[in-house]
């Protein structure tokens, strides 16, 4: 029986989450022992595993070494504490979408807002639109901590969009980079702020990423 590649996290990637878990706080889309962040790893053989938070560890207090290698199946790999209560969630996310590789879930309050009453979340500035794709769907709530809401959450986000909403509880981000998934969950915020604060004053304008003229070789913002 062939023996299993060992799948290391790098110094480098363990440093990219935590200094992201930080930014998020930086930028409000989290406090405490909010959220949780993990990037997709691969072995030589082509095996895969995830580095992921741990549970119930403050971002101020987190260290590199505080992150989890988890397997595909769940197995914990390497890591001395429980990796994120939502690990089934995030492993989900990634079996669904194959171009997925990090995940970043916040719990923002303009994203909060509109995800407690129910409403989607379109797209009305550029950022959003460019990052997320198009308009945010929200998962009716319940308990998050399983796989069967994992799958749910996978599904309802799909292929096309890059981000979820769980009522009652925050937003889900993914990207074919952490730097990407943090875009989304920055962008996703930003513009539901905006949202709510239109949809006051008057008929916002939603805008469509399938409209959108886009020239070649341009840099996104």
């Amino acid at each position: 029986m062939p023996t299993r590649t060992p799948i290391r996290a790098t110094a480098q990637v363990r440093e990219e989450i935590l200094y992201y878990c930080r930014e998020s706080v930086r930028c409000g889309l989290n406090f405490n022992t909010q959220g949780n962040i993990s990037v997709r790893l691969a072995a030589d053989d082509g095996s895969e595993a995830i580095l992921i938070t741990p549970s119930d560890v403050r971002y101020d207090a987190m260290t590199p070494d505080d992150m989890v290698v988890v397997a595909m199946d769940g197995t914990v790999l390497e890591g001395d504490l429980l990796p994120s209560t939502e690990l089934p969630v995030h492993l989900a996310h990634y079996r669904r979408r194959p171009d997925v590789q990090a995940i970043v879930h916040t719990e923002s309050t303009f994203v909060n807002v509109l995800g407690v009453l129910g409403r989607r979340i379109d797209p009305v500035l550029l950022n959003m639109v460019l990052y997320a794709k198009g308009p945010i769907p929200v998962m009716p709530f319940e308990f998050s901590t399983n796989a069967d809401f994992g799958r749910r959450s996978a599904e309802l986000m799909g292929d096309d969009v890059n981000a979820v909403v769980w009522a009652n509880h925050g937003l889900l981000a993914v990207g074919v980079s952490l730097k990407l998934a943090f875009k989304v969950a920055v962008a996703v915020e930003e513009n539901a702020e905006v949202l709510h604060h239109a949809g006051l004053a008057g008929v916002p304008s939603i805008l469509d990423y399938a409209r959108i003229d886009i020239p070649a070789g341009a840099r996104l913002p």
